[in-house]
């Protein structure tokens, strides 16, 4: 629980600023409408923290993890102020700093409680789907963003890849970002071993993180793509690099070269559908591409990479300006995109939470 632990005393750190600076501006005289804008401000900074750790350039890094504890700090400071606030007026009493910063305090140990266990709890998410094209039942798991070693202790990727292999599933997938930047090498092989006695196929799609591609801003790169590809086929785990493969005599999986990748992706309009009277399943780690994908025939994609957002209330902006996550349909086909089995950075997760995804893919009747 070492990762607990350190974004604990991050956390601890940016409680400790927030209650300097108000204390410092305990007895200025802010009017109400003054105090309505700083309690706003208060909120939008949260939420810009939110936005940089998550999306911000890469050489952001080292500040990420205090920028993630100043949002769990902020954002329920906000709430606390504006109740107060709210409360006082009504009273027509003073704004007592002392009971805005105890009441931003509770708040905050709760909002940093609940995303540490929702970070640390992982459920499977069903889906169904039917298709002219099965002739018969299929169950198939499929697990991205793993993140190993980044926010989860080891026990619940354990626990986590445990769950699925006992579902005995046609075919697990493995969507990308299962290891990241801070992923050790013994924890990157340590993670595949995992899957070394499943019974069925297992197949992994590259993320945009697991290649370690900006591993100079988080402490120099631990593993080659090399050593990644050895780890993977030692234990029996199949790559797919725009590449197709059958899962059985009506299903086709398709694992898609990640975006971010640029040259390395092929042209799409280069990828010739085998079989197009198959079921056909792409897997593509970000969700971007899906009209892109329509073209060699999708009846299903399957994606990540968003998190859902991971931490309130940026689900609720990429829903605004695209895939957050949950089913979208276009031109016949259905993606889902996975909220992701882990999370990014640090332990925290205040958006959904995290699940791998089983899907039931049964003939239409």
């Amino acid at each position: 629980m070492h990762i607990v632990f350190i974004f604990t005393l991050w956390f601890l750190a940016a409680e400790a600023i927030v209650t300097a600076v108000g204390f410092l501006l305990r007895k200025r005289t802010v009017k109400p409408a003054l105090r309505g804008l700083l309690i706003v401000g208060k909120a939008l900074l949260a939420i810009l923290f939110a936005f940089l750790v998550l999306a911000g350039p890469v050489q952001l890094r080292t500040a990420q993890p205090l920028m993630m504890a100043l949002y769990a700090a902020l954002l329920p400071d906000a709430l606390a102020d504006a109740l107060c606030s709210l409360f006082s007026a009504v009273r027509k009493k003073e704004r007592r700093f002392s009971a805005a910063r105890t009441a931003g305090l509770v708040f905050g140990v709760l909002f940093f409680v609940f995303g540490v266990v929702n970070m640390q709890t992982v459920t499977p998410q069903a889906h169904t789907y039917t298709s002219e094209k099965l002739d018969q039942p299929h169950t198939v798991v499929f697990i991205a963003d793993l993140h190993v070693g980044s926010a989860q202790p080891f026990s619940v990727t354990e626990k986590t890849i445990a769950e699925v292999r006992d579902l005995h599933p046609d075919a697990t997938i493995l969507g990308g970002d299962i290891v990241d930047d801070y992923t050790t090498k013994e924890e990157m092989e340590a993670a595949f071993r995992l899957f070394a006695d499943y019974e069925t196929p297992v197949f992994f799609i590259y993320g945009n993180h697991d290649r370690q591609g900006h591993a100079e801003y988080a402490g120099g790169r631990k593993f080659t793509p090399d050593e990644l590809e050895t780890a993977l086929k030692e234990n029996g785990v199949i790559v797919l690099c725009d590449e197709f493969s059958v899962i059985a005599p009506d299903l086709l999986l398709l694992g898609r070269e990640d975006v971010s990748e640029g040259e390395r992706r092929a042209d799409n309009l280069s990828l010739q559908n085998p079989a197009p009277e198959k079921y056909l399943i792409v897997a593509d780690h970000q969700p971007a591409a899906f009209k892109e994908n329509l073209s060699v025939g999708t009846d299903l994609q399957l994606s990540g990479h968003t998190h859902a957002g991971q931490l309130f209330p940026l689900g609720v902006l990429y829903r605004l300006i695209g895939y957050a996550c949950g089913d979208y349909t276009e031109g016949g086909a259905v993606m889902n995109v996975s909220a992701g089995a882990c999370g990014w950075r640090m332990p925290l997760r205040t958006e959904a939470r995290c699940h791998y995804e089983v899907i039931t893919l049964l003939p239409a009747e």
